[in-house]
């Protein structure tokens, strides 16, 4: 089994482990609306959206990931408000059989002007071919975006947490 590491610096494996038949992670995700639009993420010459999050450290809670998380790929601090959902994700990737467990926190800004209100910008962290940017909530019913249970739920924000099992 292969440990992945989240920082060659730091030596800090990350929950990411894989075989040759299977891939497993833990992965925490930021949700943050603001003005009737969602923060959202896309390769740069995709498509496909997601929300934006990464990997969880070994010995990290959730809600510091994610802090660490936005700091790197975005420069931003936030603060976690609350636990909205819970995911166990099923799908095949590359020939391998993966199952992500994620965790969707709404988050909010400390700094308001720390990301472009306008247009998509690229990510900080390693993976420049990351492009982040603001989708008016309505318009992710027309395009392909991941988890997909966001279409429905993104109207429920204010109802207890949810458990989720997806087969993609």
């Amino acid at each position: 089994m292969n440990v992945a590491n989240a920082n060659d610096d730091q030596k800090c494996a990350t929950w990411l482990f894989t075989t040759d038949e299977y891939i497993c992670d833990l992965r925490t995700v930021a949700v943050l609306v603001k003005d009737n639009k969602i923060l959202v993420q896309r390769d740069r010459n995709g498509n496909e959206y997601a929300l934006p999050g990464g990997h969880v450290k070994i010995g990290e809670t959730l809600e510091d990931g994610l802090v660490r998380e936005t700091m790197e790929e975005m420069g931003v601090r936030i603060k976690c408000n609350r636990l909205l959902w819970s995911e166990e994700c099923f799908w095949e990737w590359k020939g391998r059989k993966a199952h992500n467990i994620a965790f969707y926190y709404e988050i909010e800004l400390c700094d308001d002007l720390e990301i472009p209100e306008n247009g998509e910008f690229v990510s900080q962290k390693d993976n420049c071919d990351v492009v982040l940017g603001w989708m008016l909530i309505e318009d992710i019913q027309n395009v392909t975006i991941y988890p997909e249970f966001l279409k429905e739920e993104i109207y429920h924000l204010n109802e207890p947490m949810k458990h989720f099992v997806s087969n993609g």
